[in-house]
This record gives C-alpha cells, sequence and structure tokens, in this order.
C-alpha cells in the first residue's frame, strides 16, 4: 500500500489524503461511486497514535518524563488505545462494506441483503444424464424408480450417484445383445448381416474415385498393376457418354469399419470424370477378347468413319456392346484419346473376304484361284468428331479390338471411418422397430463408447434422419432406443426428524445429509419428487428449480411450497432453505401462513443428497448398483449435464435487482437476459434485441453457453417466463477461440519463470468457462490489470488473433453478439524481458 505525496503517512485511498495531509485523526470518508469496496475508517494504529501523542491545544510538555522504548509504560498505554482503536475501526469499516450488496464478500452478507427482495440465492442443482439400455435378449424390461446406477470414477471427478425418478418398462426391447436366432437379413449398403440390432453406418461417401482409384468389394482375381481396364457407366448407350479407358498402377487393401476387406484398384486416366460420378453407376471392366483387323488385300480399306473388318468372325459380339480401338503406346483418359477410341457396336455382320482380291473391292472374287476369308463385319459409332479411318487408316495392321467386358468386382462408395462435424443421417443392419416418419428421442453411440443426443427419424429400409448430432464420429456406430433419465443424487430414505408441537410457530428441522438435491423442474410444472427435467413454472422451491424432499408427518405427506406466506391456516406445506453452512431445513407453518405441526406428530425426510456442475464423462456413469430383470447392460454415450453449483455472492449481486425488474413477466432484452441466466446450469448469457428478416419483426436473441443442456434449460425458462406476443430466439453462445500474445517486461530481482507462471494462470482464469460474459467487450486494459503484480514492470507488444482479426492490438477486443473468448493454454504466448539492472 503506497502513501499520499504530502508524507503523512496515511494509506492512499484512491489519491485522496485522509488526514488532509496533517496526520491527524479522524480521517476524512471519501468514497467515490461505483467502487467494489468503501473505506469507512477514521484511522488507523499509526494514526490514532499520532493523534494521542500529539500536543492539545494549551498543553505543556512533561519536563521530567523521559520515555523509553523498553521501560516506559505510559507509551505502552497509548499503544494499546492505539490498537484497539485500530481493531474498532477496522470492524467498521467491515460491517459497512458488509451492509451494502454491492461491497459485500460474504455470502451469509449477500444471501441477506437479498433476502428483502424475496430472493432466494439458487442452491446446487443436479446434472442428469440418459442411458441406453441393452437387454440379455427378448423379453420385457423394468427399470424401477429409485434405480441407482454409479459412475467410475475419472480424472477430476470422483465417482457419483444418480437414480430414475420413474419407473421404465420397456415391453419388446429394441436393444438387444445379440440378434435372435435365424435373424440375418440386412439392409443393402448398411451394416453386414447378423451386426448387433441397432448397429449403424454412417453414409458412405458418395464419390466414384477417392483416394486416385475406385473400391472394389472385397479381394479381386485377375487384375494386376498394369492391365488396362474400363470404366463405364452401367447405363452407357453412347460413345459421348463419360467412360475411361484406364491402367491399374496399384491395388492396396482397406478395411471398413467393420473389418471387412476391399481393395482400391489404383487407376491412372480418371482425371476427366465428374466428381458428382457415384460408384452404385459404374463398372470397371476388363476384357476377355481380343481381335484385330484384316490386312489382306493390302490396300483395302479396312476402317473407316463408321466401319471396322476383323480378320475373323466374332459373333460373341452384340449391339450396343463397347469395342475399344487401340494401338501399342496407347494413352488412358475419357472416350477417345492417344492411340485409343472408345466405340459403341451398332451391328455386326459376317462377309465373305477375298485374300487376293483388288484392293479396291475385297468382296468380289478374283476367279478361280480367289482365297475367301469369313470376317466380321463391325458397323460402330465413335464419339463426335471423331473419324476411326484417319485415326487408324495407316496403322491397320498395328489396331486391336478389345471386348466382351465383365466386371472386375463391385464397385463401392467408399466407406466412412470416421466422421467430424453435423452427422445427418445413418443407415442401420435392419429396419428399426421405431415408427418410420416419426421423430423419436435415442442416442448414437461410436465405437469409443461416446456419441449425441438425437432425433431419429426412421425413413424406408434402415435409412435414419438425425437432428442434434454433432461431434466427432469412429465408426461403427449403434442407435439406442431403449432410454432412461437418471439425476444426480443418493436416496435417504425415512430420516427421522423429531415430533411436532402445536405450540411451537415455524418448527423448523435440519436434514442431516447435505448438500440436498434440487432438480431443474419441467416445463409444464413442477415434477414429483425424485424426478426433474427443464425449468418450468410450477416450482416447489425457486424459480426454476424443486427439491427431492419429501415429509411425511404421521405417514401423510406435506406440500413443498416456494414460499409460506398467502398460505391458508389449515394447508399442510412447508418451505426449504440452506443455512451458511449449506445444510438444508425444513420449516412448516406458523398457524397464520401454513399449518402447524400437530403436538406429537412424527415427522418423517425422504430426500437425496449430491448436486452440483460436475458431472460425470461420457462412459463412465454405466455400473447398475442393483440388477434388473433382462438387462444386460447400460450405454452412456452422452456425458451427464445439466448440473449447477450454488450461485456464488457475485453472480447473486447481479441476478436478484434485476430479477425485481421482471415482475414474473420477460419483456425486455434485459428481462430476458435475467431469466435465462437464472435457469439451472446456464453459466453465462446474453441478450441483443435486432430485427429478424425471417420474421419480419424486431425479436430479441437470446445467446447462452457454454452446453446443450444450458441452452434446452434457458429456452425452456424463457418459454414459461416470455410475452407470447414478443417471440425471443434462444442460441448457444459462440466460442471465440482466440490466440493471445504479450511480452511482460519484470524486475531483475524477480525470477521471470515464476512471474510468467503466476501471469498465466491468472490469464488462464480470465478466459475460463464463467470468466467473460456473453457479448463482453475485453478491453486492453483489462488483461494488463490481470498482469499487473510485484514484479512485473510493464506489459507490451500484447495482441489477439480469433476469426476475421489478425494481430488486433486493441485498445478493446469485441467478440460480437452471441460470441465470447476463450484462450486456451496452448494458444497463451508469454514471453518475458528481464530489465537491466541499474
Amino acid at each position: 500500500m503506497s502513501e499520499t505525496d504530502c508524507g503523512c503517512g496515511c494509506p492512499d485511498a484512491g489519491g485522496v489524503c485522509r488526514c488532509d495531509g496533517t496526520g491527524r485523526c479522524p480521517w476524512r470518508i471519501w468514497n467515490l461511486p461505483g467502487q467494489a469496496s468503501i473505506a469507512y475508517r477514521s484511522g488507523d494504529f499509526a494514526a490514532f497514535r499520532r493523534r494521542m501523542l500529539h500536543r492539545l491545544p494549551g498543553e505543556t510538555e512533561l519536563d521530567g518524563w523521559r520515555p523509553t522504548a523498553s521501560a516506559d509504560l505510559a507509551l505502552q498505554v497509548v499503544d494499546w488505545w492505539a490498537y484497539v482503536a485500530d481493531v474498532l475501526t477496522f470492524y467498521t469499516e467491515r460491517i459497512a462494506n458488509e451492509s451494502f450488496l454491492r461491497t459485500a464478500v460474504l455470502a451469509d452478507s449477500v444471501n441477506r441483503l437479498v433476502s428483502v427482495l424475496g430472493y432466494r440465492p439458487r442452491p446446487g442443482i443436479a446434472a442428469s444424464a440418459t442411458l441406453g439400455v441393452l437387454a440379455t435378449g427378448p423379453g420385457p424390461i423394468v427399470i424401477p424408480a429409485g434405480f441407482a446406477v454409479a459412475s467410475k470414477a475419472t480424472p477430476g471427478v470422483a465417482s457419483q450417484t444418480f437414480e430414475t425418478g420413474v419407473a421404465t418398462a420397456f415391453t419388446s426391447p429394441t436393444s438387444v445383445a445379440t440378434p435372435a436366432a435365424g435373424d440375418e437379413a440386412a439392409v443393402v449398403g448398411g451394416p453386414p448381416a447378423g451386426s448387433r440390432p441397432g448397429t449403424a453406418d454412417v453414409p458412405a461417401r458418395k464419390a466414384l474415385v477417392l483416394r486416385g482409384g475406385v473400391l472394389v468389394k472385397g479381394k479381386p482375381t485377375g487384375v494386376a498393376v498394369g492391365d488396362r481396364l474400363l470404366l463405364v457407366p452401367r447405363a452407357w448407350t453412347s460413345a459421348d457418354l463419360e467412360a475411361a479407358v484406364v491402367r491399374v498402377t496399384g491395388l492396396v487393401p482397406e478395411t471398413d469399419a467393420h473389418r471387412r476387406v476391399n481393395t482400391r484398384v489404383l487407376l491412372e486416366g480418371t482425371g476427366g470424370l465428374s466428381p458428382d460420378a457415384h460408384a452404385a453407376d459404374y463398372r470397371l471392366c476388363r476384357p476377355h477378347a481380343s481381335n484385330h483387323l484384316i490386312t489382306v488385300p493390302s490396300g483395302a480399306t479396312v476402317v473407316s468413319f463408321g466401319q471396322l473388318v476383323l480378320d475373323s468372325t466374332a459373333r460373341a459380339l452384340k449391339a450396343g456392346d463397347p469395342l475399344l480401338v487401340e494401338v501399342p503406346g496407347a494413352g488412358t483418359g475419357l472416350r477417345s484419346g492417344t492411340g485409343f477410341d472408345l466405340v459403341r457396336l451398332t451391328g455386326y455382320a459376317e462377309v465373305l473376304w477375298y485374300a487376293n482380291a483388288a484392293p479396291s473391292t475385297p468382296t468380289t472374287s478374283p476367279g478361280a484361284n480367289g482365297i475367301p476369308l469369313l470376317v466380321g463385319k463391325l458397323a460402330v459409332a465413335a464419339a463426335a468428331g471423331v473419324d476411326l479411318g484417319t485415326r487408324y487408316g495407316s496403322r491397320v495392321a498395328e489396331v486391336v479390338v478389345r471386348s466382351q467386358w465383365t466386371d472386375v468386382g463391385t464397385l463401392l462408395d467408399t466407406p466412412v471411418t470416421r466422421h467430424v462435424g453435423a452427422l445427418t443421417a445413418v443407415r442401420l443392419a435392419r429396419p428399426p422397430a421405431a415408427p418410420a416418419g416419426t421423430r423419436t428421442p435415442a442416442l448414437v453411440e461410436d465405437a469409443r463408447g461416446g456419441g449425441a443426443s438425437v432425433g431419429a427419424t426412421p425413413g424406408s429400409g434402415g435409412d435414419v434422419a438425425l437432428d442434434g448430432a454433432d461431434g466427432d464420429f469412429v465408426s461403427p456406430l449403434r442407435m439406442l432406443w431403449d432410454l432412461i433419465t437418471l439425476t444426480r443424487g443418493t436416496t435417504v430414505a425415512g430420516e427421522s426428524l423429531g415430533t411436532g408441537d402445536a405450540s411451537l410457530p415455524g418448527q423448523d428441522f435440519t436434514l442431516s445429509r447435505a448438500p440436498v438435491t434440487y432438480l431443474a423442474d419441467t416445463a409444464a410444472g413442477a415434477a414429483p419428487p425424485g424426478t426433474g427435467g427443464i425449468a418450468g413454472t410450477g416450482s416447489r422451491s425457486g424459480p426454476g428449480y424443486s427439491s427431492t424432499v419429501e415429509l411425511l408427518v404421521d405417514g401423510l405427506r406435506w406440500r413443498e411450497v416456494p414460499m409460506l406466506y398467502g398460505r391458508g391456516p389449515a394447508e399442510q406445506v412447508f418451505v426449504t432453505r440452506e443455512d451458511e453452512q449449506g445444510r438444508t431445513h425444513v420449516r412448516t407453518g406458523d398457524g397464520v401462513n401454513g399449518a402447524r405441526l400437530p403436538t406429537g406428530a412424527h415427522v418423517v425426510a425422504s430426500y437425496r443428497v449430491g448436486s452440483g456442475a460436475l458431472a460425470p464423462p461420457a462412459g463412465a456413469l454405466t455400473q447398475a448398483l442393483r440388477p434388473a430383470a433382462n438387462l444386460a447392460a447400460l450405454r452412456n454415450p452422452v456425458g451427464a449435464g445439466g448440473g449447477a453449483d450454488p450461485d456464488p455472492p457475485e453472480r447473486v449481486r447481479d441476478l436478484a435487482p434485476a430479477s425485481v425488474l421482471t415482475f414474473g413477466r420477460a419483456v425486455s432484452s434485459d428481462d430476458y437476459l435475467v431469466v435465462a441466466a437464472q435457469a439451472p446450469g446456464v453459466a453465462r448469457a446474453g441478450a441483443a434485441w435486432a430485427w429478424d428478416a425471417t420474421q419480419q419483426r424486431a425479436m430479441a436473441t437470446v445467446y447462452v453457453g457454454d452446453d446443450a443442456a444450458a441452452v434446452a434449460s434457458a429456452r425452456a425458462a424463457l418459454r414459461a417466463a416470455a410475452d407470447p406476443n414478443r417471440p425471443v430466439t434462444v442460441l448457444p453462445a459462440v466460442a471465440q477461440q482466440a490466440y493471445l500474445q504479450l511480452v511482460l517486461r519484470t524486475d531483475p530481482l524477480y525470477l521471470a519463470a515464476d512471474l510468467a507462471d503466476a501471469v498465466r494462470a491468472d490469464l488462464l482464469a480470465l478466459f475460463a468457462p464463467g470468466g467473460l460474459e456473453v457479448g463482453e467487450t475485453l478491453y486492453r486494459s483489462r488483461i494488463e490489470a490481470v498482469c499487473d503484480r510485484p514484479g512485473v514492470l510493464a506489459v507490451h507488444r500484447l495482441w489477439m488473433n480469433w476469426t476475421g482479426h489478425d494481430d488486433d492490438e486493441g485498445p478493446r477486443f469485441s467478440p460480437g453478439a452471441g460470441g465470447y473468448f476463450a484462450v486456451t493454454a496452448d494458444r497463451l504466448h508469454l514471453v518475458t524481458e528481464v530489465a537491466p539492472v541499474e
């Protein structure tokens, strides 16, 4: 703490000398508006001691008094009183700070201050999870209410227990662990026959040529490197259509997600094919017959614009067959190229040809010595603009006509072994049991155990359209249709709280276990104890949440309400609250607002314990704590979410006053923001009012971070509170992944590495989840303030990079509407330079 320039020794209070430069008490109380703390001390030890030793008006010195530092008790009395005054004024200042909402730092003080507004700080909310149920075999599965499942401990997350709130029965399970006997039918193009039900593939890439070649089913035989093949459309009817003469350059085996081995035939000559060509529309063929053109009599016209004459018959040819006309050294490519032409046979005839006839009349006998030859005469159609006579008339002896093409194998679209991004469709091994055309909640699980929660709409065959699936998926996939929902918390059953006493108004009981589980409510209203959903209007404990406490008084269930005010004297209701230690209290009525407990009545509570934002990741929540008939396993491809820690003081400080302004109905964008921010699981939110071109009206858009569960919670809370005439759109906030670089100039008396580590930790905390609000502009001065610590002399060469902004040096950095900055350790570059020793 520095001293003011006047040299009085008073602590610096925002540049104001509290004693006006005289060193006297009392200090002048001076507070600027908007501060996070207030100054309320009239002095400290030094000021009080100085004041007591200062001469009073008309006072003279005691000439015979010679005080020493070690033997004069009179000075010690002065010191004692200075200490007393210092302690009293310290606590006076702390009491003053704790009396105002902006300056209070203790959670108890903040909660006490907001209680006058009728605002209850939100307790911890339990996370929820959806699991897929796998059956041992055909037959029903019944999952009872209270069915407990434990998670496996993972780094940073201890084992947690989740329970079902309601019983769920599956009369005909679709997620059977093994196929039923004789069930070998498989959808064409889907997973192999015999796959377990629910097995699915990401749709294959609809491309004919990938990775330099085409994919052939299995291991084709009779194909070798160097072979010339024909890649031709199945519906090939003209030499002008897109077909290619190709050369094999390699054979590469490829294994798909189901361990089926196929072969990638690497080809030369596919460059001109359309990128939209599909494997299902093409054939890869090899010839089984080769013919030559007749060469006698020398000089006869053997090849012309639309005619070829062979040196023998070729009765296996049929009209419409593709023929490859080529000479040695021919190239590759589409239709017609260097030394080759692909033509279509339009007609075949056999003629008598005389080897020793005149070149101009080879079909006319030269006489008795004529040498007859029976040859095939082919009528062909070449590609537009191609004259076969011109191209091959001078090379008749070299021409080879290849025909009788057979498939090398079945061409396949390339299977997708890994898909990153939005997954919009899958193909199952067999048609699903879910009704076609109806959107059904489901889970998608990939080969690594992760996945997504989706809406699945079965189509024809095994095709299923998906929405909501976005992520990184490794094939093969599994669709899980039989789902159960669980929420965190372990049941404490039948805890005896005490007995009723009708002479006592508002009896208060403390539950022995903590923290009590609170659940987000369903949109239709308060859920029954033990269940939970999204925030709604019928909350029993507070806005958007209800406790799991069930209170029985002599065996009769009493009902929980948010507050006792307004309740009749005969209503058997109770409220819950948390004390400073986080323990939950149950309080009944006083006979005016709510009924009193009958004298001697036995009070018993059942509830669940466990809550908070920390939740097990995907794949961890699979250990059933008790068996269920026909249950083989539980699958957890989507991590638990939607939980929230108790509201910290800084959050309550903002939300409590703002909640009063909504008056129970969201109208303005600020109202929407407050309602969304109070929804369980929402860590941060932002709102903007703008013109919507689609709706043709002004609309509020609320951006919510940081996960899908938070978005769903905010959307449901707004649905219950928003004005129906003022529509609102709820979207996930966008993380602007930024790169931050800065240079710290450090004092040579400090270790630069230690300073860098400390500053790096503080900066990462600034950009951690919840550190920055949605849409919040970040100023350079704030980053510099985070770096300000003893030993750091200056911050320079500071700049940030994010999408659309390169090397931005500030002084302000805006993430845009609905965005927030996120900087991870690998994107924070911090350099130190040590100042020279003076």
